[in-house]
């Protein structure tokens, strides 16, 4: 019997621990978001107060996202090497700080500095936290596990979002860092001392401290997961253009004032990712048992449907019609990001999971990075709605190439893994 089996076959009164870690876990991202969603609500307001040109706005995004990949590797090594419960915590206390930080910004050089600090300490938190989740979740619950983890990512880009233009339209932009940071400090104490309780069977995994600097490298000989690190990629970069440049495309495009602008493209969007999680992992755990390869083919439908979506965010000629295509867009993302992870893990070993997770970001975060930053140049020449037009092909290429490699390596590779 597995760990997590034999935690949870013990009588006891409550929620199982395991469901509790989610709910730990899940707080922590709903502040990861949040800190990173609240600057693009308020473009217009750092364009006028501090100067920003359109390039540099998307710089907020894109430098934290660079920066954020970059470390990422090595975030991914340590959390396979030293206590996970740590750097969580750590992380969420220290990224808490560079928001505050953020609210004291005198320039937009500090600013852009407080986000590539940011970068740096959000990145040690993911792979942590999903190695934690799988220590405590095996493959029959682990989809629905980080379906319900991913909802807080909801959460936390509608709070960040709508929350920081509702504040910078009534007091100052920098109240929103300043909230979000001090409620992350104080978090902290709580989330330490669940950890402190926690089952040891989840803090640390038998396989733990086997992790080294030739870890990446051994990941790179698996087929699959170079497919993995391209959808999460190229999903991610689609998210985070539009995350960055929605709320101003609205501003632009239908004169909008701040807060709403920032509440149409915070929460209608997720809206749809919330069905998209609970759609997407309950197929993918559900037919995991009969076809291994489920969930690879959940990712396969989403990106055949993401595709047209963020293109019709674009195209829309009415509010409604541009609001309809951003909830079927979060669906699909939904649908996506649930199962990312979890495909991953169905071709890697469990001794680098935490590994697995600092590669996804590095290659995710790099290249999304480039949504923010494309937005910026985009907003003055071809258009942002053409620039979401170019993205849905990409998603459907993606798509295919997701098709191909279901059909050539998935079963080869989960085989050895299986093995081990």
């Amino acid at each position: 019997m597995s760990a997590p089996a034999a935690v949870a076959a013990k009588g006891r009164r409550g929620l199982a621990p395991e469901w509790v870690l989610i709910g730990f876990l899940w707080g922590c991202y709903v502040l990861n978001h949040a800190d990173r969603q609240v600057v693009y609500t308020l473009f217009p307001a750092l364009q006028k107060q501090l100067g920003f040109s359109d390039t540099g706005l998307g710089m907020t995004g894109a430098l934290f996202l660079w920066v954020y990949g970059l470390c990422s590797p090595f975030s991914g090594v340590l959390g396979d090497r030293i206590s996970k419960t740590k750097l969580v915590v750590g992380s969420l206390a220290v990224w808490s700080t560079f928001t505050l930080l953020s609210g004291f910004s005198p320039t937009a050089g500090a600013l852009l500095t407080c986000r590539g600090l940011l970068g740096v300490s959000e990145s040690l938190f993911m792979p942590a936290a999903y190695a934690l989740m799988a220590a405590a979740h095996g493959p029959e619950t682990r989809s629905r596990a980080i379906a319900i983890f991913g909802t807080s990512q909801l959460v936390g880009v509608a709070l960040g979002g709508s929350l920081s233009a509702l504040v910078a339209e009534h007091f100052l932009w920098r109240v929103s860092f300043w909230m979000l940071g001090a409620v992350g400090i104080c978090y902290a104490w709580p989330l330490s001392g669940f950890f402190r309780r926690m089952p040891e069977a989840f803090r640390r995994a038998p396989e733990a401290r086997t992790a080294r600097a030739g870890s990446m490298a051994d990941l790179l000989h698996i087929p699959t997961l170079w497919v993995v690190n391209w959808f999460v990629a190229v999903a991610t970069y689609g998210l985070f253009l539009v995350y960055a440049w929605l709320p101003t495309f609205l501003y632009d495009k239908f004169h909008l004032g701040l807060a709403r602008a920032g509440f149409e493209a915070s929460v209608y969007p997720q809206v749809g990712t919330a069905l998209g999680l609970l759609v997407g992992s309950t197929l993918a755990d559900r037919y995991y048992q009969r076809l291994h390869s489920a969930r690879y083919w959940v990712i396969l439908a989403a990106l055949f449907g993401a595709g047209p979506c963020v293109y019709l965010i674009g195209a829309g000629v009415t509010l409604q019609a541009t609001r309809i295509a951003a909830i079927a867009f979060g669906f699909f993302t939904g649908s996506i990001i649930c199962n990312q992870v979890a495909a991953a893990y169905d071709v890697v070993p469990a001794s680098l999971r935490a590994s697995t997770v600092g590669l996804l970001n590095l290659l995710g975060a790099l290249i999304s990075g480039f949504g923010p930053f494309l937005g910026g140049l985009a907003r003055r020449t071809i258009g942002v709605d053409r620039l979401l037009g170019i993205t849905g092909l990409i998603y459907l290429a993606t798509a295919l190439l997701v098709l191909y490699s279901n059909l050539r390596f998935f079963a080869r590779d989960h085989a050895r893994v299986q093995e081990r």
